[in-house]
């Protein structure tokens, strides 16, 4: 897979923390000698150890915690871009039943339920993930969501190896439509893959799995933190 820039964020925290201690005694001597010892220069066994607490605490490590920097570059998922068409955008609902119309396979778009359905879901919703690969498998999705209009810009992302390692559970794919990426972690159970909306445009992305599930743990979220739905367009 080719080289990738990972965006990463640093963030370090620190704390200090201070423990202050006062203690007195209900009468009039205990309360002299109280306020005697506080103006005094002999400081008290309770100021002394406050004084402690304070100093041990302005020399604590900030390198001993592990900072969320850290955590984000160990979660880092590899991916690359390999196909970026800028200008593109979904052809309109008369253009996209004329290129439908003219392929006999979806001359029963409407009358059949199932591709009815499949036409629905690649046609409203703007990610698309992919575990597997085939040429004719990849048709539906890409004739039904709209992307024939880009279909030229994408053979360059199937070569023999790729194909090869997305079969094998090795890499998986996802279409943004109208959406970019800008990082990917793995979190726990699942690839968190962070976008930016667009106004036009699709990517192709691949990435390296750390899973070895079946369907695919994908969640696609803003930096706002809105949802993006993902399908499948896998066709096992």
């Amino acid at each position: 897979m080719k080289n990738t820039k990972l965006k990463r964020l640093k963030q370090i925290g620190f704390a200090v923390v201070g423990a202050y201690v006062i203690t007195g005694c209900p009468s009039m001597n205990a309360t002299t000698n109280a306020t005697s010892n506080l103006l005094g220069t002999d400081s008290s066994p309770a100021q002394d150890q406050a004084a402690q607490a304070a100093e041990t605490s302005e020399n604590i490590i900030p390198e001993a915690g592990v900072s969320e920097a850290d955590t984000s570059e160990a979660n880092a998922v590899e991916f690359e871009v390999c196909a970026a068409v800028d200008d593109w955008q979904r052809p309109s609902d008369a253009d996209q039943d004329k290129q439908l119309g003219s392929d006999g396979r979806y001359d029963a778009v409407l009358e059949d339920d199932e591709l009815k359905r499949a036409s629905d879901r690649f046609w409203n919703y703007q990610a698309i993930s992919f575990t597997t690969y085939g040429l004719s498998a990849r048709m539906e999705p890409t004739n039904l969501s709209g992307v024939w209009t880009a279909a030229d810009d994408l053979w360059d992302c199937y070569e023999p190896e790729t194909t090869v390692a997305i079969n094998d559970g090795d890499l998986a794919e996802t279409w943004l439509l109208n959406h970019q990426i800008t990082s990917l972690q793995w979190e726990s159970d699942r690839y968190v893959m962070t976008v930016e909306p667009t106004a036009t445009g699709m990517q192709v992305v691949q990435f390296n799995r750390t899973d070895n599930q079946s369907a695919l743990p994908l969640e696609i979220v803003t930096a706002s933190g809105s949802v993006v739905e993902v399908t499948s367009g896998d066709w096992q």
